[in-house]
């Protein structure tokens, strides 16, 4: 008798136990899905902006021996990469880097007075040394190999943060510092400038698990200036390349994974 008086204690003892098991995992199971938000990382990939760069918009001096001269722009996309680190869930620093390709062509405003210097210049080099200048500083294309940084933040606004699916969107507005580096492809008696400016805009990131797209609208204004190396006259502004111009609402996009 007393054997099954201990049996039926220690069944009892088991079934309320189990029964406590269940209850508490469904219950810690449930609040971690409905109340937890997804955390944004920071993320890294590779970037392009479909930038195209507008006559109107472009600001320069061109001067060869003093004779002003006209230009006109081409170029590629920016190809590059992107990252970000957010600090809060509305505040993120970021980093591009990326490359782009212009070309410049250019020719004298005053055509047989530019090509009468040049003749009287060559002519004097015959005598004493090498010209300080020739036709192709006078007329002809440069080809600028540009590497380009982006240094800034960004201010967001969470839209939707689902832990349970791990699924993010933020709307954002990003402004920062431009710097960067130009490197002249062509026989040029002008030195490579560094490259100054800034660059702001907006855009929708979205992220899944490890993966993020990006995407928006960018506003820049980037400035270099130049020289001969060596001056044909006595002012070194007779020789000069300043280029000043700006670019709005270009499109770009971003698509990386995230780093933690």
């Amino acid at each position: 008798m007393r054997k099954r008086i201990f049996t039926l204690i220690l069944l009892f003892s088991t079934l309320t136990f189990a029964d406590r098991i269940v209850i508490d995992t469904s219950m810690a199971t449930s609040t971690d899905n409905d109340y937890k938000e997804f955390e944004d990382r920071g993320s890294f990939g590779p970037y392009v902006e479909f930038s195209n760069i507008k006559m109107k918009n472009v600001n320069y001096s061109y001067k060869v021996s003093g004779i002003k001269e006209d230009i006109n722009i081409d170029n590629t996309y920016i190809y590059g990469a992107s990252g970000s680190l957010p600090l809060t869930e509305w505040f993120d620093i970021y980093l591009m880097a990326g490359y782009q390709y212009l070309g410049i062509s250019h020719k004298p405003r005053n055509r047989d007075k530019a090509y009468k210097l040049l003749a009287e210049e060559l002519e004097f080099a015959d005598e004493f040394f090498d010209a300080k200048f020739d036709s192709t500083d006078i007329e002809g294309r440069h080809e600028i190999h540009t590497a380009l940084f982006q240094l800034g933040f960004d201010l967001a606004l969470p839209l939707v943060m689902n832990y349970r699916h791990q699924f993010m969107i933020k709307l954002y507005a990003f402004g920062g510092a431009v710097f960067g580096k130009t490197f002249f492809g062509d026989d040029t008696q002008f030195t490579s400038p560094a490259i100054y400016g800034y660059a702001y805009g907006a855009g929708l990131r979205m992220a899944w698990h490890r993966f993020f797209l990006s995407s928006g609208f960018r506003n820049s204004h980037e400035y270099f200036h130049t020289y001969f190396e060596r001056k044909t006259g006595t002012d070194r502004e007779d020789d000069e390349f300043m280029l000043d111009f700006s670019t709005y609402f270009q499109p770009y996009v971003s698509l990386g994974i995230t780093l933690f």
